[in-house]
């Protein structure tokens, strides 16, 4: 009721009683009808009444500081709600029963009966800490499983984040054409006359449970592939030239950052500058090569596709033949492998990543004092992941992107 009596709903109370609630706290929640009014006098009553607003997260952070959950448990429940696949929410749901947790736990183990050999080995004698043996087996051991477990991780974090796949290819390869292919709808325009595309398109799909971000770009010329793209600064202002230097900049940022390139030759054609161009752009990079105009008699050369990074998959954008084998091979290369995926963001990725480093450093250590140094870093490093945060910056990072209400 409002100060003068007035109903302005009617509610249900839940009471939630220490320590058995989310936050481990006494908490209180109001459950009104639907709709913003009825819960916007609420909150302005609860407010006039000595109540402030919640921060971003700040329930989920109440209930880490608690010991109610973990850390990646905390970061679970925002991957929960920002999931937009259900393989994505279903990797989130596991962390937030503690699959993450627990093979932390097993880590953080193996690591603390490293340090205990090691130090045994060093205190037996002191003289060890010059000539003593490393553990290398138990080390080299461990780092396969971190090796694993990050390999599987860099492969699972799509899920999380989504993947950038850029198509490349000459001018009027059919880059457009593919896109609208692969998106079921007519996103890119496409024309016979070569340059179309000026400007990066880009949609998202979802393949194996990924949401992937695909991008159209303005077609490669051989100037391109040598990297001659032009930089921030030297892009003409005007005329005809300038559209195409943006178009290409626009071009060598996706191509940047793109995850996996779907790289894309006229099969109708001889091989030219422009596609050698292309195999130079995506030299080193994830690829996945693609011959269009299957359709029309094959041109395009040999030793051309035997200089592909990758074995050409045949597509006909005009007729959609290959291209369902097409969105398999980019499903497969976006799966983390056989087995279930091992789903972490980015600042767990880079915290195992620290400790595998520093564990690589204890095994190659000259001797038994800077092993046992390197094995406490990556135990230290290890425990970022996952153990009772008290730093404050740490819990910032974590929850400055979960919304009001978690």
């Amino acid at each position: 009721m409002t100060p003068a009596r007035e109903p302005v709903d009617q509610v249900m109370v839940t009471v939630y009683r220490a320590p058995r609630s989310y936050t481990g706290e006494e908490m209180a929640e109001i459950s009104c009808h639907g709709g913003t009014v009825a819960a916007d006098v609420i909150m302005k009553l609860l407010i006039e009444a000595g109540c402030r607003p919640a921060e971003p997260g700040e329930f989920t952070r109440r209930a880490v500081l608690a010991g109610k959950m973990t850390l990646s448990q905390a970061e679970a429940v925002a991957d929960m709600a920002e999931a937009r696949s259900e393989p994505a929410y279903r990797c989130a749901l596991a962390r937030y029963r503690g699959a993450l947790s627990g093979l932390i736990a097993g880590l953080s183990n193996d690591l603390s009966e490293l340090l205990a050999e090691v130090e045994f080995n060093l205190g037996f004698d002191e003289h060890d800490a010059v000539s003593g043996a490393v553990p290398k087996t138990r080390i080299n051991r461990i780092t396969a499983r971190l090796d694993k477990t990050i390999e599987s991780a860099e492969r699972g974090r799509f899920l999380i984040e989504g993947a950038n796949v850029a198509i490349v290819g000459r001018p009027n390869a059919g880059k457009s054409s593919l896109f609208n292919r692969l998106v079921e709808g007519d996103r890119a325009i496409t024309s016979p006359i070569p340059g179309t595309t000026r400007d990066r398109v880009d949609a998202t799909v979802v393949l194996a449970g990924v949401p992937v971000r695909l991008v159209d770009t303005a077609g490669l010329t051989p100037r391109a592939g040598k990297g001659d793209c032009p930089r921030r600064g030297t892009v003409p202002k005007t005329g005809p030239k300038a559209l195409t230097a943006l178009a290409l900049a626009q071009t060598a940022k996706a191509v940047e950052q793109a995850d996996i390139i779907v790289a894309l030759f006229d099969g109708s054609r001889p091989a030219g500058p422009s596609d050698r161009a292309v195999i130079a752009a995506i030299h080193g990079r994830e690829s996945i090569c693609v011959m269009n105009k299957t359709d029309l008699p094959c041109r395009l050369d040999g030793a051309f596709a035997h200089d592909c990074p990758s074995c050409l998959t045949p597509v006909s954008c005009r007729t959609g033949a290959g291209i369902g084998r097409l969105r398999s091979r980019l499903a497969r290369s976006l799966r983390a492998g056989p087995g279930p995926r091992l789903t972490v963001n980015r600042r767990q990725l880079e915290a195992l990543s620290s400790c595998r480093d520093a564990l690589v450093r204890a095994g190659s250590a000259p001797t038994l004092e800077t092993a046992a140094l390197e094995t406490r870093s990556a135990i230290d490093m290890l425990s970022q992941v996952d153990a009772p945060a008290t730093s404050t910056d740490i819990l910032d990072r974590v929850f400055a992107r979960f919304c009001i209400g978690k």
